[in-house]
């Protein structure tokens, strides 16, 4: 059963613009690999999940799920949250102020929120 399907097409940035924002404070050199996140509404995989990443013309990585050697905690970690702080962050604000100082909502409107 397919849980998640989706292309770099309906991204929040484009390849392009993260290549551009990633370049300047890092030296790209070619045969780098840029790790860009899942789409929306992802899960957490668990054992015996399949994860498969295609890359147009240089073909699919296919990792299977399996319990690792000690317990997954669940005392501990969380989900990222969809928060004015989280945001700000996300959107390159300023992170020595983050929780005093937050974004107005009209900035950075929150993509849960105009769903609702």
């Amino acid at each position: 059963v397919v849980k998640q399907d989706d292309n770099t097409a309906n991204m929040e940035w484009d390849m392009h613009y993260l290549v551009a924002d990633i370049a300047r404070t890092i030296t790209l050199v070619p045969g780098d690999i840029l790790f860009s996140g899942t789409p929306a509404n992802s899960r957490p995989v668990e054992p015996g999940d399949v994860v498969e990443v295609e890359v147009e013309g240089l073909g699919t990585l296919r990792n299977h799920i399996v319990t690792g050697p000690t317990p997954i905690r669940d005392d501990v970690g969380a989900q990222p949250t969809e928060s004015e702080e989280v945001i700000s962050t996300a959107l390159g604000g300023d992170w020595e102020f983050r929780g005093i100082r937050t974004p107005s909502k009209d900035l950075y409107p929150s993509r849960i929120e105009e769903k609702a």
